[in-house]
């Protein structure tokens, strides 16, 4: 396993994370038995992943507390990032809300805390005032924002963030047209997530009609389908067009879909880990397998060419969920 430093206090946090989104019951997922979920915890661990990501929304604490669970005897293996929602941003929430995460996380500590999305009403610098007596307490390690954009980036970064949460993958790149050069430019480092695309980028769905209903959230569908918080057409026809090219270019190659995927994630300057879910430990094996292969390089330039189309197809707002006033990333 591959290894970066994580933020002023050198974490040696691993390349590729464990998210838990899929521990905690939500409805995109649905329920996972805890076993499964423990023991995929575990598996993570015994293969040398040990930034593991969470979020107190994730089933209103689910899964952290699954997590808290999964790590007695085995906290000090692992790097636990967790979130705050954007409401709950203001200097006294933000204590509270890192005193019930601990709890539920049953630590003493918070290895990374980080913004889930941006508030437009509450001062970052409150937000980070509280986050400095967080770590002054040694309550958090350090510091980071998720869905900070190309304005919000450099300042969160110069207010101390380690890292910027982003959606990013082969089928979705928006976050290239601006967001990616200011966090470079800004030296912060990016934490891609969805990087399979919700499963897209696996080879399992060849039409819309293969998606199930409930993950036709995104903006890549439209909002027809009454599942998503946003009103775009989306763009399924790009997007199906793309994995039936990438699927060619698998068979091709020799290399699985996913494995082109996660390759790309890996060759981009400025992306430091890949945020990676799995339900039970097979899926993670799979992924795992997927992050290691060898890609040549030229399959990789291959398939980002393939998915230009789709990319400009995308526009500029990188909000993978929200088109309201250009989104909630600015």
């Amino acid at each position: 396993m591959e290894y970066f430093e994580l933020g002023s206090s050198r974490i040696r946090a691993s390349r590729l994370a464990l998210g838990t989104w899929a521990f905690s019951g939500a409805k995109i997922w649905g329920s996972n038995p805890e076993e499964d979920s423990v023991r995929t915890i575990h598996m993570a661990l015994d293969h040398g992943i040990n930034l593991i990501d969470t979020a107190d929304r994730y089933g209103n604490g689910a899964a952290e507390a699954v997590l808290g669970r999964a790590l007695k005897g085995r906290r000090q293996q692992a790097i636990v990032a967790t979130k705050v929602y954007t409401d709950m941003l203001g200097y006294e929430d933000v204590l509270r809300c890192c005193e019930e995460s601990l709890r539920r996380l049953d630590t003493d500590y918070i290895d990374l805390y980080q913004i889930h999305w941006p508030s437009r009403e509450i001062p970052l610098e409150e937000t980070f005032r509280a986050f400095e007596k967080l770590r002054r307490d040694g309550k958090v390690r350090e510091i980071g924002v998720c869905n900070f954009g190309a304005e919000d980036a450099p300042r969160a970064a110069a207010l101390g963030a380690a890292v910027d949460q982003l959606p990013y993958s082969l089928v979705w790149r928006v976050i290239e047209n601006k967001i990616l050069p200011a966090c470079r430019a800004a030296g912060l480092p990016v934490w891609a997530y969805v990087p399979l695309g919700q499963g897209l980028l696996s080879g399992k769905y060849r039409s819309i009609e293969d998606v199930p209903l409930h993950r036709r959230e995104t903006r890549l569908y439209s909002s027809a389908w009454g599942q998503g918080p946003h009103s775009d057409p989306g763009v399924e026809t790009e997007l199906f067009s793309f994995l039936d090219e990438l699927r060619a270019l698998s068979q091709e190659s020799g290399c699985a879909m996913s494995e082109l995927a996660l390759a790309f994630l890996k060759s981009r300057d400025g992306v430091s880990a890949v945020l990676l879910g799995a339900r039970n430990e097979a899926q993670l094996q799979q992924n795992i397998e997927a992050y290691e292969a060898a890609v040549p390089p030229d399959a990789v330039e291959r398939a980002v060419a393939l998915s230009e189309t789709l990319r400009k197809a995308e526009g500029d707002n990188a909000d993978l969920w929200v088109s309201k006033g250009g989104g909630r990333m600015r």
